[in-house]
Parts: structure tokens; C-alpha cells; sequence
């Protein structure tokens, strides 16, 4: 073999050589790279888990204030309805007291006039009775000038129209 050859044997075989020496060092570092990715990838999902853990803390206090000022309203709402409740009950009864009275005064007034009606009916039909039966020819005339004149404005109405 010739030196050149040997040359390029001893070329080859270094480039052989650096090529597993880098090949070596690219494992190496993809190595590291992947582990690297690994733990950051842990970092973020620890810190993703943390922070969705103070977001859920945060909501459920959140809710509790929430539930707390409702029920705090609610028991407000309660008392007022109740406060209004006692001012408008006596006003209520006071009201129904009055039309109560009112009702009995109508009744009195109506029934008191409905007996002095009927006395004053009563004492008409005597009066009239007692004038027929004292002057029974004045009785009749007047019947029957009555009579005629409601006869006379009944007709006249029907004409009209």
C-alpha cells in the first residue's frame, strides 16, 4: 500500500472517529435537551396545577360571599316586609272598622225610612179611603180627570216619536 493510501485510511478513520465522538455529543445533548423538556414540562404543569387550584379557592370564596350577601338581602327583604306588614295591618283594620260603621249607619238610615215611608203610605190610604168613602162623587171625577190626563200625556209621548 502506497502512503497515500494510507493517507486516506488514517483520514477515514479519523472522520470515523470524530463522526462517533459527535455522534456521542449529539446523544449527549439531545439527551439533556429531552430531559430539560421533561422538567420544564413538570415546572409548568405544577404551576398550571397551582394556579387552577387558587383559581378553584378564589371561585368557591367568591361563592360563599355571594351565598352570604343573598342571605343577607333575603333576611333585609324580610324585615322590611314584616315592618311594613305591622304598619299596614292596624291602617288595614282601621279602614275595615270604618267601612264597618259606614255599612251599619246605611242600614239604620234605609231601614228608619223605609218604616217612615210605610207610615206615611199608611196614613195616606187612610186619608184617601176616608175622603172616598165621605165623598164618593168628588172621588170619581177626580179618578177620572186623572185618568184622562195620563191618557191625554201618553198618547202625546207616542205622537211625538
Amino acid at each position: 500500500m502506497n502512503q497515500a493510501a494510507k493517507d486516506v485510511k488514517d483520514t477515514v478513520e479519523d472522520l470515523k472517529n470524530t463522526a462517533k465522538d459527535m455522534a456521542g455529543d449529539a446523544k449527549t445533548v439531545v439527551n439533556d435537551a429531552v430531559s430539560s423538556a421533561k422538567s420544564t414540562a413538570h415546572k409548568v404543569a405544577d404551576a398550571t396545577e397551582e394556579m387552577a387550584d387558587d383559581i378553584a379557592d378564589k371561585a368557591k370564596d367568591t361563592m360563599r360571599s355571594a351565598r352570604r350577601t343573598a342571605s343577607e338581602a333575603i333576611d333585609s327583604t324580610g324585615r322590611h316586609l314584616r315592618t311594613a306588614d305591622d304598619e299596614v295591618n292596624p291602617l288595614i283594620d282601621k279602614l275595615a272598622d270604618r267601612a264597618q260603621d259606614l255599612a251599619e249607619r246605611s242600614i239604620n238610615f234605609w231601614a228608619d225610612n223605609s218604616h217612615r215611608a210605610r207610615r206615611q203610605i199608611h196614613t195616606a190610604t187612610d186619608a184617601t179611603t176616608k175622603y172616598v168613602s165621605e165623598q164618593p162623587g168628588k172621588s170619581v171625577l177626580i179618578a177620572a180627570a186623572t185618568g184622562a190626563a195620563l191618557a191625554a200625556a201618553f198618547f202625546l209621548g207616542r205622537s211625538r216619536k
